[in-house]
């Protein structure tokens, strides 16, 4: 039983602090700034070459999701995020071409898992209004074994999905530090009014316009330019302390910048919203 290919779409790459709780990335991963989806198919060669692991390096918004679909075709999407915004763009596209998908969330030592189809309640549903960004990571972070759980319990309905069953219509709660486990039965959570499952309104996908600062977990925050930045990176404050054709890592007394080549940038350091729009600007204006 398993897979024969698998398509991983993510923006990011490996970094230390990734290690304890995801475990296809070694520390040269890390030390060489690999993206992350190009670290997982190396891993997964290792482990198994006849899998056929497609990747896409890069992040995944309204303006490009329809278009990785169509050229993927999945029998099924499955949750590997840790933003929430990501996740109703996903519900929303994923209910519009009537594609399952599996929700799986953790934070703190609490984890989340749901198999979606487009008949049964949405993550609208049960989630009407969407957490705020980086709601309780900075504070709780996660514990390493929640996330063991909550992708073992993703795979679970995947599977059982793929062989014809179906999905299990449960909402699976998770408390590993309490070894605490419940799974509520979904009809009841059906939202009749659902602007997404009920009325066919998809937001989020129809909003091209896409923030150039974002709030992430903590005192991170992502900056958004034209890709041509990246090779102007030196006239950035700081110094470029490594740099690889993905991404170079700038550091200066007050910040840490990961810039990316299609114009991202993860600042970490910042206190508030008001610092970040001021930083986002100077930034502008430096690379101009």
């Amino acid at each position: 039983m398993g897979a024969h290919q698998i398509t991983i779409v993510d923006m990011d790459i490996v970094e230390t602090s990734n290690l304890h709780r995801q475990a296809l990335y070694t520390e040269d991963d890390a030390l060489n700034m690999v993206p992350k989806v190009h670290a997982i198919k190396e891993h997964i060669a290792r482990i198994n070459h006849h899998v056929d692991v497609q990747t896409y390096y890069q992040e995944i918004t309204s303006n490009n999701i329809e278009d990785i679909l169509d050229e993927v075709k999945p029998d099924i999407v499955i949750d590997g995020m840790d933003h929430f915004k990501i996740r109703y763009l996903i519900n929303e596209v994923c209910h519009k071409h009537q594609i399952p998908w599996v929700y799986g969330a953790a934070v703190g030592n609490k984890g989340t898992v749901y198999g979606i189809d487009f008949k049964g309640p949405c993550l609208k549903c049960l989630l009407k209004q969407m957490p705020s960004s980086g709601e309780s990571c900075a504070i709780n972070g996660v514990l390493p074994t929640i996330i063991t759980q909550v992708a073992s319990y993703e795979v679970a309905e995947v599977l059982r999905y793929l062989s014809g069953e179906g999905f299990s219509k449960k909402l699976i709660t998770i408390d590993t530090w309490h070894i605490d486990f419940k799974a509520m039965n979904v009809d009841i959570l059906k939202n009749h009014a659902c602007e997404i499952c009920a009325n066919q309104h998809y937001s989020l996908l129809e909003t091209k316009h896409q923030q150039h600062i974002e709030s992430l977990c903590g005192r991170t925050y992502l900056f958004r330019y034209q890709s041509s930045i990246f090779e102007h990176a030196h006239h950035l404050p700081g110094e470029i302390v490594k740099s690889t054709s993905f991404a170079k890592l700038i550091k200066d007394d007050d910040y840490e910048i990961t810039l990316f080549k299609d114009g991202r940038m993860n600042v970490y350091g910042i206190e508030d919203d008001e610092e970040a729009f001021k930083l986002y600007h100077s930034y502008l204006k430096a690379l101009k």
